[in-house]
């Protein structure tokens, strides 16, 4: 029964993977012929009429939050986060944006001890300095021309974790689906008024996409909840190493991008680092009734 259990968490685990990298996917074939802005917005209004039911079918309880105010401040944050994130991917290789991705965790340690007043030993700032290792063979400054994609990249990952650390505080008051309707609640609208800015008709092939897109992000946040309400932190965190993996295939055989050696040397690192910096919270919380905190094993 145990080695079934498992088994299941690992193939939701690998399928919140699949599924994200498909909504990557997405973002990067619409850029082609859409600006971000507008990829952003009906990336929104999908994922908002999609949750609506869900919403409905909980007899509207999720509309009421107990902190509209942070709400408000972390789907503004959102905003900066998922423009930088559209943008670089469309503009960046996809392998090599979803390898700087895993730098969110990275940052949200940082900003759990500036933020949350977390104490920071030196397990975990070796851990650390070993990921920001990673970007840098990853970014290889002085030896290949430094792109803009990258820094759009970090920017998005680094105000992500700025959501994160929000969220966790809204998850003491608020479930997860009110956080999550209310954060699209707010965005969408806002997306509306910048795309006007930038707007242009959409194709039916391209709303299938968003379609797509809408179902395939909802997918993966279930998929990852689900692992995490079935199993620990520790054993599903190394599993998400597979966006990697999809995302070079993705690149490979969608956007005849050839894979980069540095940059699966970089990710690597960086990954290690991660997965360290949960297992070192793990091994500080054994014993206790102190949950590990799942937010900084979760990648956008």
């Amino acid at each position: 029964m145990i080695k079934n259990k498992y088994l299941y968490v690992t193939f939701l685990a690998i399928g919140a993977t699949l599924f994200g990298s498909f909504m990557g996917a997405g973002v990067k074939l619409l850029s082609d012929g859409l600006n971000p802005i507008i990829i952003c917005f009906y990336r929104c209004l999908m994922g908002l009429i999609l949750i609506t039911p869900f919403v409905a079918i909980n007899n509207f309880k999720a509309i009421k939050s107990n902190n509209t105010n942070l709400q408000l401040i972390r789907a503004a944050i959102n905003i900066i986060s998922m423009i930088c994130w559209f943008s670089a991917i469309g503009i960046m290789h996809f392998e090599k944006a979803t390898a700087l991705g895993f730098t969110t965790p990275l940052f949200t340690t940082i900003l759990a001890v500036l933020v949350l007043g977390e104490v920071i030993r030196f397990h975990r700032t070796a851990a650390l300095i070993l990921g920001f290792i990673g970007i840098i063979i990853i970014i290889r400054p002085g030896y290949v021309p430094f792109e803009f994609g990258t820094v759009l990249m970090l920017i998005a990952s680094f105000s992500f974790s700025f959501v994160l650390i929000l969220v966790k505080k809204l998850s003491a008051t608020d479930s997860s689906l009110t956080i999550i309707f209310w954060h699209l609640l707010f965005m969408t609208p806002v997306f509306f008024i910048l795309s006007l800015f930038f707007w242009e008709s959409v194709t039916f092939n391209q709303l299938l996409i968003f379609v797509f897109m809408g179902a395939a992000g909802l997918l993966s946040h279930w998929c990852l909840a689900q692992a995490f309400k079935l199993s620990d932190t520790t054993f599903v965190m190394p599993l998400q190493f597979t966006k990697l993996i999809w995302a070079s295939l993705i690149g490979l055989f969608i956007f005849s991008e050839q894979p980069n050696i540095w940059t699966w040397v970089g990710g690597v690192i960086i990954f290690i680092s991660v997965v360290y910096i949960t297992y070192r919270e793990a091994f500080k919380k054994k014993g206790t009734e102190k949950p590990i905190q799942v937010d900084r094993a979760i990648i956008n």
